[in-house]
């Protein structure tokens, strides 16, 4: 019953089907807010779509490669216990350590990836269905919102050196009880921007800060899952 499969049945008409190739990522965000999961956005640049809407009796197509439990898929963890490997990454169990100190009141942390691809058509090259992409610059991007601890943050700000080299590398990192993680390290960065709001009458202090990495160092994962790509 979870298994769609298209060639021969009743319905088959009424069975809708887009097939996007040729993928790559365009911006990554990876999100950690308090008291949730971490969560992971993709933007894809796709070089064409497939129209399947006419499929016929003599066609085969059936997703998930007509694998209807979700146990006996390639990509399903083993090893880890009944639902150890469905386990998310939590806020909790995040790490965030930047200007060489580790950060413990974070409460929001976001990481943005920017491989800023540009569309691109030829005359004479290429087909009205099929466009081209050329990357430009990669760029880094954190932005969290902490609680005001010292003010080593508002004197980075004021710092108008880039932190340069592995001495002050910024970590970012995610574990779990199964032994997963996920590890990123950038250096060379400086605190590009950064809001610090002071309550009327109650409440914490707290700061909203972007920083502007150029390396990303290290990235790491270990993990149950078969990474394919």
């Amino acid at each position: 019953s979870n298994v769609t499969a298209t060639q021969g049945t009743a319905t088959e008409t009424e069975t809708l089907v887009r097939i996007a190739r040729g993928n790559r990522v365009n911006t990554f965000t990876l999100t950690a807010n308090e008291n949730e999961e971490v969560k992971m956005t993709l933007d894809l640049n796709t070089r064409t779509v497939d129209y399947v809407n006419d499929l016929t009796t003599t066609e085969v197509y059936t997703p998930r490669n007509n694998v209807g439990v979700d146990t006996t898929l390639l990509n399903y963890p083993s090893g880890t216990g009944a639902n150890g490997g469905l386990e998310p990454f939590f806020f909790s169990s995040g790490l965030f350590s930047c200007f060489g100190q580790t950060f413990l009141k974070i409460t929001n942390l976001t990481l943005t990836i920017n491989n800023n691809l540009q569309d691109k058509r030829y005359v004479g090259i290429s087909s009205k269905a099929i466009k081209n992409a050329i990357p430009a610059q990669r760029t880094y991007e954190i932005a969290f919102t902490a609680l005001v601890t010292d003010d080593k943050l508002f004197q980075e700000l004021l710092n108008n050196a880039e932190d340069l080299g592995s001495t002050n590398e910024i970590v970012l990192q995610f574990d779990k009880d199964s032994g997963e993680q996920i590890l990123l390290n950038f250096q060379d960065y400086f605190l590009s921007a950064a809001t610090l709001t002071v309550p009327d009458d109650k409440g914490p202090i707290t700061i909203e800060g972007t920083v502007m990495p150029r390396t990303m160092s290290k990235c790491e994962v270990k993990t149950h899952w078969v990474l394919q790509g």
